[in-house]
């Protein structure tokens, strides 16, 4: 219970210093790409999942066409179902998407499903160790734990460094990303 007000209290905060980068900074989505470490650059034809910004969260889509410039596969989030992993179905800039769970833009059910080795997650906040703060769903702690199972897979949290926080309130359930890349600046975790 108290890991929850925490939680709760955290968001608030992270959610407002997000808003005030966002405006501040428009094109910060553009520096992820000059942050973005040489040692998990993607391969050819490697799958990097990615998302499609909601509200005010740092825009990934410079990162995501450069990728697809040096012949990495995109793949976007698609929800399932309430309290079920993400399923990720390739995408490439220039194809349409279409409006789903939560009012994300994501690809067609007729999409190729992929397995990422590599996950740009948005966040709401962060610490150092990589502790995540989501929107309190659990969808990409179901994510990462399932393919963290199943294979080899980078997590990368994508966010404004105002986002960062001292320490990240987490449960059991959360999952650490491997990496955090800002506008200003990449943490390995």
């Amino acid at each position: 219970m108290l890991t929850g007000w925490r939680k709760s209290r955290a968001r608030k905060r992270a959610k407002a210093a997000r808003g005030a980068a966002h405006a501040s900074l428009p094109d910060a989505g553009r520096r992820l790409v000059e942050n973005f470490p040489d040692e998990i650059w993607p391969a050819v034809n490697a799958v990097v999942a990615g998302y499609r910004p909601i509200h005010d969260e740092i825009d990934p889509t410079p990162l995501m066409e450069t990728f697809h410039c040096e012949q990495a596969r995109l793949a976007l989030p698609c929800v399932a179902a309430r309290g079920e992993p993400l399923v990720f179905r390739g995408w490439a800039p220039g194809q349409d998407l279409i409006t789903g769970a939560f009012k994300v833009e994501e690809p067609e059910p007729s999409a190729p499903e992929l397995q990422p080795q590599l996950i740009l997650a948005p966040m709401l906040g962060f610490d150092e160790k990589g502790r995540r703060l989501g929107y309190g769903a659990g969808f990409y702690d179901r994510t990462i734990q399932r393919l963290r199972a199943s294979g080899s897979v980078t997590v990368v949290g994508l966010a404004f460094s105002a986002q960062k926080l001292s320490r990240t309130p987490t449960d059991r359930y959360d999952m650490p990303v491997d990496w955090v890349i800002t506008e200003a600046e990449a943490i390995r975790c």
